[in-house]
């Protein structure tokens, strides 16, 4: 029994060494090693996202909003209620950023005490958005590539 423990402690230590060997990793490592590193932390911020309910957190906050988003941007709540269908925040997930990506504006903004700033990009299929400390990019779904160049032509 002792052995299987000490098999299990060895394996668990072996993989909180592993993630913290990717997320130590320089960000602009190339070849296989920066890829598997890129999608390492795309799963686990995907976890992430998934277990604190990110999601659902920012589709309550736009719900809650709604009167207001439609006061600020001349839409009706129908209309707000549409757009956050088509935003299909569910889809959304954390991506590495193509090297490729050119950057189009940032935009930044605060809501409930927290400063943040959202990048797009040439190919509307990614955003970064900073906010507490954090930098994430995030795979757009195509259903809410409309609404992003808005915020584009802003």
């Amino acid at each position: 029994m002792k052995k299987v423990i000490g098999a299990l402690f060895g394996l668990t230590i072996l993989c909180v060494i592993g993630v913290v060997a990717v997320f130590m990793l320089p960000a602009g490592i190339g070849g296989p090693a920066g890829e598997l590193a890129g999608n390492a932390k795309a799963a686990v911020t995907n976890a992430a996202l998934d277990v604190a309910d990110v999601k659902g957190k920012v589709k309550s906050a736009i719900d809650q909003n709604k009167d207001s988003i439609a006061s600020a941007t001349g839409m009706t709540a129908e209309e707000v209620d549409d757009a956050l269908d088509q935003l299909d925040i569910d889809s959304w997930q954390a991506t590495p950023l193509p090297a490729e990506a050119r950057e189009t504006g940032t935009f930044s903004g605060s809501y409930a005490g927290v400063d943040g700033s959202i990048t797009t990009y040439e190919d509307p299929g990614y955003v970064t958005v900073k906010a507490y400390g954090q930098t994430v990019t995030l795979e757009v779904p195509a259903s809410a590539q409309e609404y992003l160049a808005r915020l584009q032509g802003r």
